[in-house]
Formats: C-alpha cells, structure tokens, sequence
C-alpha cells in the first residue's frame, strides 16, 4: 500500500495539473462514477460528468492557475484515504484580463479502485 501522504501528493499534483491545464476532462477524470463534489454556497454535483460540465463553466469564463500541496492524510484502510490539501489559485478573466486570487483548503476522501485512486467527496471553502 502506499502511504497516505503520497495518495494525497499524488492527487495534489494530478489537480493541479488538470486546472493548470484548464481541462474538465481530465478534472472529472479524477473523480469515481460515485463521486461527488459539493462546492461552496452549492448544490452537489454527482459523478464525473456533472462535476466537469460545472467545471468547464468556470474555464470558460477565465484562465485558471493553482497550486496545490497536502496539507494532511489519514489511512482509513489499504482502499480509502481522507486528505487535506491547499491551493493558491488565480484566475484571469477571458473578457477583461482581471485577475483573482485566494487561498482554498480542500478535503477529499479518495478510494483505490483498481489500479488508480479516485475522489469519491470533494468539498472545499476559501481562506
């Protein structure tokens, strides 16, 4: 088994990489057929279609950017991990060029199936 720590660095930096690339694809790609993901001051949003059709809403009105590290990472057993992670993230409006950024803290619950580990809930709230 590898150790918590790296499931949550390991999905830290495949996060990163699908919003640097400001690809939902590859973002609900993350995510189990199961997962969900409940973003502040919304509705949840029910596996990996949804969760990358919201998604793309946000791509489409800016250039995202983060970067994201593990804050801490609890085994619950050999398949499931709870993980905290934060990441700065900016963003540059398509329109305008105006940017934004803040602090976010994330907490996922990541479960082995197969060969990959996958996000089954994802919440998040900004600092």
């Amino acid at each position: 088994m590898t150790d918590a720590r790296t499931v949550v660095q390991r999905m830290c930096e495949r996060y990163q990489a699908a919003v640097n690339a400001n690809d939902s694809k590859a973002y609900g790609a993350l995510f189990a057929a199961d997962g969900i993901r409940v973003p502040p001051g919304a509705e949840p949003e029910h596996g990996p279609e949804a969760i990358a059709a919201s998604e793309q809403k946000d791509y489409d009105v800016a250039a995202w950017t983060i970067t994201s590290r593990p804050l801490d990472a609890l085994k619950i057993d050999d398949d499931w991990v709870y993980g905290l992670a934060e990441a700065s993230v900016n963003t540059v409006a398509h329109g305008d060029g105006a940017e934004t950024s803040f602090k976010v803290t994330k907490s996922w619950l990541i479960h082995r199936e197969g060969d990959e580990w996958l996000i089954k809930r994802h919440l998040w709230n900004t600092k």
